[in-house]
């Protein structure tokens, strides 16, 4: 008899099941409705699904810890055991603005002023709510409470600005089944194995340095030979089909991200202007490190005349882009501030 091959579990993202979007939205709120019993100086910001899971935000003077993540899950598990009702009601704007002033809750005021008419709230029970548009289960006895998780904790900046609130971030993961949980917990361990920060740092790869700057990665020897083993791999596979190599400043006048409209449009995300005075700085004339690569090579291909004969154009550099990304969304090599980019652009 043949032996049979395990069952394949299949793990679905959140945004092709709508099934998984009820339960992680709603597990979401079950864990907020934990926390502020369990803390009841905690305040709630936004909570969301994500692919693999949720998240809630809260400003808490307390620092939690996963001592706390096992009470709130335990908490959790009450309240879905209650299979307490899922109800969405619709509200004017000055009754939701009265609702939150009662239970002084500042953030959903906040969040209610970007918010159209009529406004939706979401109960669990008849107690706890938060503004919400859906989609819910219809119960919390709808989640599987084997089937949940709570992850982590991080830190995050209040609509992900540096200048406000820093919030404590849980993460969460809820999945239909109680296989799909252990499923998805064994693959996250195997991924964790072969995470780059983890290999990086036992192969002695790469490193970051306080003195140079958070999200300034420095490649060592060992590093730097494999990065050039790469990338000389693929600028012959570029060259190949027809990839002309190129090299560009990693600076220019401010005027070339006006005219792209990158500094319009992505200013807060660029490291600010080098201006040579005040009065270049007051009428930004100045440069700023590129933040891209694309209009400098729009400027080579504007150059000269082109005949349609030189069309389609393949230009490709490994160019060295900068980016002010908010100290508390790097990490690794994956959210960095200065990073080289394998880039590229057709001219047809």
């Amino acid at each position: 008899m043949d032996k049979q091959s395990p069952e394949v579990i299949r793990l679905p993202r959140t945004s092709e099941s709508d099934k998984l979007k009820r339960i992680r939205h709603t597990t979401s709120h079950i864990m907020a409705m934990a926390v502020q019993k369990l803390f009841p100086k905690a305040q709630v910001t936004i909570g969301p699904w994500t692919e693999t899971g949720f998240y809630y935000d809260f400003d808490t003077p307390e620092s939690f810890t996963e001592k706390d993540l096992k009470a709130i899950k335990k908490e959790m598990v009450k309240i879905i055991k209650k299979k307490l009702p899922v109800i969405r009601e619709e509200v004017t704007r000055e009754e939701a603005e009265s609702r939150i002033k009662a239970i002084n809750e500042p953030y959903k005021l906040e969040i209610l002023e970007g918010l159209e008419d009529p406004i939706s709230l979401y109960y669990l029970g008849d107690q706890w709510w938060d503004l919400c548009a859906g989609p819910h289960v219809e119960s919390t006895g709808d989640i599987n409470p084997k089937a949940i998780d709570l992850e982590s904790v991080a830190g995050a900046y209040w609509r992900g600005d540096e200048t406000k609130a820093q919030l404590q971030r849980i993460y969460g993961t809820a999945w239909e089944t109680p296989e799909q949980l252990t499923e998805y917990k064994r693959r996250k361990e195997e991924a964790l194995k072969r995470d780059h920060r983890k290999l990086g740092k036992e192969l002695g790869l790469f490193i970051f340095s306080d003195p140079v700057g958070p999200g300034l990665p420095l490649w060592t020897p060992k590093g730097t030979i494999v990065r050039s083993l790469l990338e000389d791999f693929l600028k012959q596979e570029q060259l190949k089909r027809g990839y002309l190599p190129v090299v560009t400043p990693h600076i220019a006048r401010i005027d070339l991200f006006k005219t792209s409209g990158h500094w319009q449009k992505y200013k807060e995300d660029m490291f600010p202007m080098m201006a040579e005075d005040e009065q270049a700085a007051a009428i930004e004339q100045g440069f700023v490190l590129k933040p891209m690569n694309c209009p400098f090579h729009i400027q080579i291909y504007k150059s000269d005349l082109r005949s349609y004969r030189e069309l389609p154009m393949r230009l490709a550099e490994f160019g060295t882009v900068y980016r002010y990304e908010q100290s508390g969304e790097l990490g690794g090599l994956t959210r960095v501030r200065g990073f080289t980019v394998d880039d590229s652009h057709l001219f047809v």
